[in-house]
């Protein structure tokens, strides 16, 4: 049977903290998502490059996690306030800032309210971004729990394939060294039996040649073997 596991996962923007230290720009409660992020293919190509949350004219705006003010003016038209948080930058707009650039602030520090006057969306919203150098990010990975889902497969049932048949190739080069083996065996014993008969008979010769009679000795008992062969 296949299931399905949940993991429930905080997930952390790209080294940036977790979401303990991160909040909504807008509220509590949370503010509605009127359109989410589709980052553009080329960095000039169309897309929606942060998300865009319902609120009012004259709602506070709060910064979304500790850092630095590095811009808070009119752009555009409309007024726009930049946060660098270390390695990622979050931007807001419209806001009438409250706040100077350089200012440091913390998380739900109060930075502008929302501008009137020509929405940026359909109805009144803010736009909130993120950024990490020239790339753009989903800003809401900073706030929200997301929920992945990972396949579960079931253990196979497969009968397992069945084992290779032993080659009998050791077998050969066993029997190939045993016999080279008794081969050179059989030639030390052989060669040490001829050096011993050789030792033994050249041992006889050189007994049998000190007991020979000097000249002008004759042996009788070798001359009475002879005379009885004969």
């Amino acid at each position: 049977m296949t299931l399905l596991t949940l993991l429930l996962t905080c997930t952390i923007a790209l080294g940036a903290p977790g979401p303990a230290v991160w909040r909504w720009p807008l509220g509590p409660p949370a503010p509605q998502v009127v359109r989410a992020f589709a980052p553009p293919a080329s960095p000039w190509g169309p897309g929606h490059r942060g998300v865009d949350l319902a609120a009012r004219p004259g709602q506070p705006v709060y910064a979304a996690g500790a850092g630095r003010v590095s811009y808070a003016r009119r752009l555009a038209g409309r007024g726009v306030v930049a946060i660098d948080h270390g390695v990622l930058r979050t931007t807001y707009l419209p806001v009438r800032a409250s706040i100077g650039v350089g200012r440091q602030v913390t998380a739900g520090t109060r930075i502008g309210v929302l501008e009137s006057g020509v929405p940026h969306c359909r109805v009144p919203c803010l736009h909130w971004g993120l950024l990490r150098g020239s790339l753009y990010l989903d800003p809401l990975s900073l706030v929200q729990r997301q929920v992945r889902l990972l396949p579960y497969w079931p253990k196979s049932t497969a009968s397992p394939a069945p084992a290779p048949e032993p080659s009998h190739q050791p077998d050969l080069v066993l029997r190939d060294a045993t016999t080279a083996t008794g081969g050179a065996l059989t030639g030390v014993l052989l060669t040490l039996a001829l050096a011993f008969v050789w030792r033994r008979t050249g041992l006889r010769f050189r007994l049998h040649r000190r007991h020979r009679p000097p000249p002008g000795v004759i042996n009788l008992s070798r001359e009475r073997r002879l005379r009885r062969a004969r």
